[in-house]
Protein backbone atom coordinates (compact mmCIF):
# COMPACT_ATOMS: atom_id res chain seq x y z
CA UNK A 1 0.00 0.00 0.00
CA UNK A 2 1.10 3.88 -0.62
CA UNK A 3 3.37 5.72 1.98
CA UNK A 4 -0.12 7.25 3.66
CA UNK A 5 1.64 10.26 5.39
CA UNK A 6 2.41 11.20 1.50
CA UNK A 7 -1.21 11.48 0.29
CA UNK A 8 -2.79 12.94 2.67
CA UNK A 9 -4.31 15.51 3.04
CA UNK A 10 -2.82 18.92 4.97
CA UNK A 11 -3.92 18.32 8.62
CA UNK A 12 -7.49 20.17 9.62
CA UNK A 13 -6.06 20.79 13.24
CA UNK A 14 -7.90 18.83 15.16
CA UNK A 15 -6.33 18.23 18.26
CA UNK A 16 -7.67 15.71 20.17
CA UNK A 17 -11.07 14.06 21.55
CA UNK A 18 -13.16 16.84 22.97
CA UNK A 19 -15.98 14.53 24.20
CA UNK A 20 -17.73 11.39 23.40
CA UNK A 21 -21.28 10.36 23.80
CA UNK A 22 -22.69 7.36 24.90
CA UNK A 23 -26.23 6.50 24.80
CA UNK A 24 -27.93 4.83 28.40
CA UNK A 25 -31.69 3.58 28.99
CA UNK A 26 -31.13 5.87 32.54
CA UNK A 27 -28.02 8.30 32.54
CA UNK A 28 -28.74 8.93 36.34
CA UNK A 29 -28.14 4.87 36.75
CA UNK A 30 -25.17 5.07 34.16
CA UNK A 31 -23.52 8.17 35.76
CA UNK A 32 -23.46 6.68 39.02
CA UNK A 33 -22.09 3.65 37.91
CA UNK A 34 -19.42 5.98 36.10
CA UNK A 35 -18.54 7.86 38.91
CA UNK A 36 -18.62 5.27 41.93
CA UNK A 37 -16.58 2.94 39.48
CA UNK A 38 -14.53 4.52 37.43
CA UNK A 39 -13.72 7.96 39.25
CA UNK A 40 -15.49 10.30 36.77
CA UNK A 41 -17.38 13.15 38.22
CA UNK A 42 -20.89 14.85 37.50
CA UNK A 43 -20.38 18.28 35.91
CA UNK A 44 -22.48 21.29 36.49
CA UNK A 45 -23.60 23.65 34.30
CA UNK A 46 -25.79 23.62 30.88
CA UNK A 47 -27.11 20.89 29.24
CA UNK A 48 -24.56 19.78 26.28
CA UNK A 49 -25.96 20.76 23.21
CA UNK A 50 -28.00 18.03 20.86
CA UNK A 51 -27.37 15.67 23.09
CA UNK A 52 -31.46 15.78 24.37
CA UNK A 53 -31.90 14.60 28.33
CA UNK A 54 -28.25 13.95 29.36
CA UNK A 55 -25.85 13.30 32.46
CA UNK A 56 -21.98 15.04 31.83
CA UNK A 57 -19.36 13.69 33.27
CA UNK A 58 -16.23 15.69 33.51
CA UNK A 59 -12.74 13.66 32.39
CA UNK A 60 -9.12 15.01 32.68
CA UNK A 61 -7.77 17.07 29.93
CA UNK A 62 -11.16 19.37 29.66
CA UNK A 63 -12.46 16.17 28.09
CA UNK A 64 -16.05 15.31 28.71
CA UNK A 65 -18.27 12.14 28.65
CA UNK A 66 -21.84 12.30 27.87
CA UNK A 67 -24.72 9.95 29.16
CA UNK A 68 -27.68 10.75 26.44
CA UNK A 69 -31.53 8.63 26.96
CA UNK A 70 -32.21 6.44 24.51
CA UNK A 71 -35.21 4.33 25.05
CA UNK A 72 -33.67 1.41 22.21
CA UNK A 73 -30.06 0.32 22.63
CA UNK A 74 -28.43 -1.91 19.81
CA UNK A 75 -26.35 -4.92 20.87
CA UNK A 76 -22.83 -4.42 20.54
CA UNK A 77 -21.46 -7.72 22.35
CA UNK A 78 -20.16 -8.80 19.08
CA UNK A 79 -18.08 -5.33 17.51
CA UNK A 80 -15.03 -3.70 17.75
CA UNK A 81 -17.14 -0.89 19.53
CA UNK A 82 -16.02 0.33 22.66
CA UNK A 83 -14.70 3.11 24.67
CA UNK A 84 -11.33 3.43 26.36
CA UNK A 85 -10.51 5.25 29.34
CA UNK A 86 -6.82 6.30 30.79
CA UNK A 87 -6.13 6.38 34.15
CA UNK A 88 -3.21 5.16 36.90
CA UNK A 89 -2.39 1.74 37.18
CA UNK A 90 -3.36 1.78 40.79
CA UNK A 91 -6.23 3.34 40.23
CA UNK A 92 -7.46 0.72 37.06
CA UNK A 93 -6.76 -1.83 40.52
CA UNK A 94 -9.31 -0.15 42.60
CA UNK A 95 -11.84 -0.23 39.49
CA UNK A 96 -11.49 -3.56 39.13
CA UNK A 97 -12.32 -4.51 42.84
CA UNK A 98 -15.43 -1.95 42.58
CA UNK A 99 -16.34 -3.78 39.73
CA UNK A 100 -15.75 -7.43 41.12
CA UNK A 101 -18.03 -6.29 43.90
CA UNK A 102 -21.14 -5.27 41.55
CA UNK A 103 -20.60 -8.56 40.16
CA UNK A 104 -18.84 -7.31 36.83
CA UNK A 105 -17.61 -9.41 34.63
CA UNK A 106 -13.97 -8.82 33.42
CA UNK A 107 -12.61 -9.43 30.27
CA UNK A 108 -8.70 -9.62 29.57
CA UNK A 109 -8.58 -10.00 25.49
CA UNK A 110 -6.40 -8.55 23.14
CA UNK A 111 -6.26 -6.18 20.44
CA UNK A 112 -4.66 -5.79 17.07
CA UNK A 113 -2.15 -2.44 17.95
CA UNK A 114 1.31 -2.93 19.39
CA UNK A 115 0.17 -1.21 22.60
CA UNK A 116 -2.79 -3.34 23.15
CA UNK A 117 -1.84 -7.17 22.51
CA UNK A 118 -1.19 -7.75 25.75
CA UNK A 119 -2.34 -6.20 29.38
CA UNK A 120 -6.29 -6.18 27.97
CA UNK A 121 -9.13 -4.98 30.93
CA UNK A 122 -12.47 -5.24 29.47
CA UNK A 123 -15.91 -4.53 30.95
CA UNK A 124 -19.52 -4.03 29.65
CA UNK A 125 -21.53 -0.96 31.73
CA UNK A 126 -25.26 -1.37 32.60
CA UNK A 127 -26.09 -0.60 28.67
CA UNK A 128 -24.11 -2.62 27.19
CA UNK A 129 -21.29 0.01 26.33
CA UNK A 130 -17.91 -2.07 25.90
CA UNK A 131 -15.37 0.08 28.03
CA UNK A 132 -11.50 -0.53 28.42
CA UNK A 133 -9.24 0.79 30.94
CA UNK A 134 -5.61 2.09 29.57
CA UNK A 135 -3.48 2.18 32.58
CA UNK A 136 -1.21 5.26 31.74
CA UNK A 137 2.67 5.55 33.73
CA UNK A 138 2.87 8.84 35.20
CA UNK A 139 -0.46 9.44 36.14
CA UNK A 140 -1.29 10.08 39.80
CA UNK A 141 -3.99 7.41 40.93
CA UNK A 142 -6.78 10.84 41.96
CA UNK A 143 -6.37 11.70 38.23
CA UNK A 144 -9.88 11.86 36.69
CA UNK A 145 -9.92 9.40 33.81
CA UNK A 146 -9.30 11.05 30.45
CA UNK A 147 -10.56 9.79 26.85
CA UNK A 148 -7.86 7.58 25.80
CA UNK A 149 -9.43 6.25 22.35
CA UNK A 150 -12.78 5.62 20.65
CA UNK A 151 -13.59 2.68 18.33
CA UNK A 152 -16.60 2.68 15.69
CA UNK A 153 -17.87 0.46 12.83
CA UNK A 154 -18.20 0.82 9.23
CA UNK A 155 -19.56 -1.07 6.27
CA UNK A 156 -16.94 -0.21 3.78
CA UNK A 157 -13.06 0.31 5.56
CA UNK A 158 -11.44 1.60 2.39
CA UNK A 159 -14.20 4.53 2.19
CA UNK A 160 -14.09 5.17 6.19
CA UNK A 161 -10.03 5.35 5.29
CA UNK A 162 -10.27 8.04 2.81
CA UNK A 163 -12.80 10.48 4.36
CA UNK A 164 -10.63 10.05 7.57
CA UNK A 165 -7.66 10.96 5.78
CA UNK A 166 -8.88 13.40 2.82
CA UNK A 167 -11.70 14.79 4.65
CA UNK A 168 -10.77 15.83 8.44
CA UNK A 169 -6.88 15.18 7.88
CA UNK A 170 -6.25 12.43 10.05
CA UNK A 171 -3.24 9.86 10.07
CA UNK A 172 -3.45 6.33 10.14
CA UNK A 173 -0.99 5.04 12.36
CA UNK A 174 -1.75 0.93 12.38
CA UNK A 175 -3.55 -0.64 9.71
CA UNK A 176 -5.23 -4.70 10.29
CA UNK A 177 -5.91 -6.97 7.88
CA UNK A 178 -3.49 -5.88 4.73
CA UNK A 179 -0.56 -8.48 5.23
CA UNK A 180 -0.50 -12.25 5.83
CA UNK A 181 0.91 -12.15 9.37
CA UNK A 182 -2.17 -10.86 10.28
CA UNK A 183 -4.06 -13.63 8.86
CA UNK A 184 -1.97 -16.20 10.36
CA UNK A 185 -2.83 -14.85 13.63
CA UNK A 186 -6.36 -15.12 13.06
CA UNK A 187 -5.36 -19.00 12.33
CA UNK A 188 -3.99 -18.65 15.70
CA UNK A 189 -6.80 -17.17 17.17
CA UNK A 190 -9.38 -20.04 15.87
CA UNK A 191 -6.83 -22.72 17.19
CA UNK A 192 -7.39 -21.44 20.89
CA UNK A 193 -4.15 -19.84 20.66
CA UNK A 194 -5.08 -16.35 21.67
CA UNK A 195 -7.64 -14.80 23.23
CA UNK A 196 -8.83 -11.63 20.84
CA UNK A 197 -11.76 -9.28 21.33
CA UNK A 198 -14.67 -9.52 19.69
CA UNK A 199 -15.02 -7.92 16.47
CA UNK A 200 -11.05 -8.20 15.76
CA UNK A 201 -11.64 -11.93 14.41
CA UNK A 202 -14.31 -13.62 12.38
CA UNK A 203 -14.86 -16.99 10.37
CA UNK A 204 -16.09 -16.85 7.50
CA UNK A 205 -18.49 -19.58 6.07
CA UNK A 206 -16.98 -21.36 2.10
CA UNK A 207 -19.19 -22.53 -0.25
CA UNK A 208 -16.82 -23.86 -2.41
CA UNK A 209 -16.70 -28.25 -3.00
CA UNK A 210 -13.26 -27.82 -3.86
CA UNK A 211 -12.38 -27.14 -0.17
CA UNK A 212 -12.82 -29.29 2.57
CA UNK A 213 -13.14 -26.81 5.53
CA UNK A 214 -16.27 -24.96 5.84
CA UNK A 215 -15.29 -22.11 7.39
CA UNK A 216 -12.03 -19.86 7.42
CA UNK A 217 -10.80 -17.88 10.14
CA UNK A 218 -10.10 -14.06 8.97
CA UNK A 219 -8.93 -10.91 10.79
CA UNK A 220 -11.60 -8.04 10.59
CA UNK A 221 -10.02 -5.05 8.81
CA UNK A 222 -9.23 -2.08 11.12
CA UNK A 223 -7.71 1.07 10.97
CA UNK A 224 -6.16 3.52 13.74
CA UNK A 225 -5.91 7.08 13.74
CA UNK A 226 -3.83 9.35 14.98
CA UNK A 227 -5.87 12.58 17.02
CA UNK A 228 -3.78 14.28 18.65
CA UNK A 229 -2.36 12.03 22.09
CA UNK A 230 -5.82 10.00 21.89
CA UNK A 231 -6.71 7.31 18.92
CA UNK A 232 -9.77 6.45 17.19
CA UNK A 233 -10.35 3.22 15.64
CA UNK A 234 -12.45 2.09 12.62
CA UNK A 235 -13.72 -1.74 12.77
CA UNK A 236 -15.48 -3.69 9.50
CA UNK A 237 -18.36 -4.54 10.70
CA UNK A 238 -18.93 -8.17 10.88
CA UNK A 239 -22.81 -8.57 10.41
CA UNK A 240 -24.91 -5.70 8.45
CA UNK A 241 -26.38 -2.96 11.36
CA UNK A 242 -28.94 -0.25 11.20
CA UNK A 243 -27.94 3.25 10.19
CA UNK A 244 -29.19 6.26 11.38
CA UNK A 245 -31.51 8.33 8.39
CA UNK A 246 -29.41 9.64 5.70
CA UNK A 247 -30.00 13.35 5.83
CA UNK A 248 -29.33 13.40 9.55
CA UNK A 249 -26.13 14.86 10.94
CA UNK A 250 -27.09 15.21 14.57
CA UNK A 251 -27.21 12.17 16.76
CA UNK A 252 -26.07 9.92 19.04
CA UNK A 253 -23.93 8.15 19.75
CA UNK A 254 -21.38 10.73 18.84
CA UNK A 255 -17.41 11.53 18.75
CA UNK A 256 -16.22 15.25 19.18
CA UNK A 257 -13.25 16.54 18.08
CA UNK A 258 -11.41 19.62 19.31
CA UNK A 259 -10.69 21.77 16.78
CA UNK A 260 -9.54 25.82 16.89
CA UNK A 261 -11.75 28.59 15.16
CA UNK A 262 -9.90 28.22 11.86
CA UNK A 263 -10.04 24.82 11.69
CA UNK A 264 -13.69 25.11 11.57
CA UNK A 265 -13.52 27.30 8.95
CA UNK A 266 -11.52 24.71 6.87
CA UNK A 267 -12.87 21.74 7.71
CA UNK A 268 -16.21 23.67 6.63
CA UNK A 269 -14.56 24.46 3.34
CA UNK A 270 -12.93 20.90 2.72
CA UNK A 271 -16.20 19.51 3.19
CA UNK A 272 -18.33 21.83 0.93
CA UNK A 273 -15.87 21.12 -1.71
CA UNK A 274 -16.30 17.38 -1.24
CA UNK A 275 -20.28 17.98 -1.44
CA UNK A 276 -20.34 16.03 2.06
CA UNK A 277 -23.36 16.60 3.69
CA UNK A 278 -22.79 18.54 7.23
CA UNK A 279 -24.71 21.23 9.54
CA UNK A 280 -22.84 24.62 10.81
CA UNK A 281 -21.37 25.71 12.18
CA UNK A 282 -23.81 25.94 14.86
CA UNK A 283 -23.04 28.82 17.12
CA UNK A 284 -24.07 27.97 20.85
CA UNK A 285 -25.68 29.80 23.68
CA UNK A 286 -23.41 31.87 25.66
CA UNK A 287 -22.23 29.81 28.44
CA UNK A 288 -22.28 26.14 26.66
CA UNK A 289 -19.51 23.57 27.38
CA UNK A 290 -18.52 24.05 23.44
CA UNK A 291 -18.58 27.12 21.34
CA UNK A 292 -19.44 25.86 17.81
CA UNK A 293 -19.48 22.78 16.50
CA UNK A 294 -20.19 21.37 12.66
CA UNK A 295 -21.97 18.18 12.32
CA UNK A 296 -21.37 15.81 10.08
CA UNK A 297 -21.70 11.45 9.34
CA UNK A 298 -18.80 9.39 8.48
CA UNK A 299 -19.41 6.71 5.64
CA UNK A 300 -20.41 4.07 8.87
CA UNK A 301 -23.16 6.32 9.82
CA UNK A 302 -21.46 7.18 12.79
CA UNK A 303 -22.18 10.40 13.67
CA UNK A 304 -19.08 13.33 14.36
CA UNK A 305 -18.93 16.72 15.79
CA UNK A 306 -16.17 18.93 15.30
CA UNK A 307 -16.01 21.66 18.24
CA UNK A 308 -14.23 24.29 19.40
CA UNK A 309 -13.98 25.25 23.24
CA UNK A 310 -16.82 27.37 25.01
CA UNK A 311 -16.41 30.98 26.46
CA UNK A 312 -15.52 32.75 23.22
CA UNK A 313 -17.57 32.47 19.85
CA UNK A 314 -15.41 32.22 16.92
Amino acid sequence: MPDAGAMRTPDLGIVGLSHIVIEASDPDRSAAFYNDVLGFETAPGPAWPQCGTAVTLAAGRGQNLILAAASKLPDLHETGVHQAFGLSHGAREKAALRLKAQGVEIETYGEDPPDETTGGFYFFDPDGNRIQLVALPDTEDDAPPTLHHTAVQVADILWAEQFYTEILGLVPVHRVGWNTADYARAQAWADGKEDMAPGTRRLDKRYSSMVNARVMPRVNPQVYFACGDQRLGVFLANSHFQESPEDACRGTPRIAFRVDPPSLERAQGRLTEASWRFEGPVVHQPGAPVSDSIYIRDPGGNFIELATAGGAHS
